[in-house]
């Protein structure tokens, strides 16, 4: 089930960069993630879902700006579809 927390949390990061990315005409595919207030490239390390949210305490490591609460809600919300999904249906065709 840890497996399927993960999993659903890196969707669920991938989801928040479609949705921020994809109403502003940005590449998905071209350009690395970046902080939005100061454009700053992101290390792998600031990529981690959930955890690198809770270890900056929701703040850009590089300029201090806020980021907003709804990247980790996304986030955990996807992680527990995907654990719920996996107690009701196990590794199925419908998962």
């Amino acid at each position: 089930m840890a497996f399927n927390f993960l999993l659903g949390a890196i969707v669920g990061s991938f989801l928040n960069a479609l949705i921020y990315r994809i109403p502003r005409k940005i590449s998905i595919y071209k350009k690395r993630s970046f902080c939005p207030k100061c454009n700053h490239q992101l290390a792998w390390y600031d990529l981690i879902p959930i955890l690198s949210y809770i270890l900056l305490r929701g703040k850009c490591r590089y300029c201090g700006s806020k980021i907003s609460p709804k990247y980790l809600i996304v986030e955990l919300i996807t992680a527990f579809y995907f654990s719920f999904s996996f107690l009701m249906f196990g590794y199925s065709v419908f998962y």
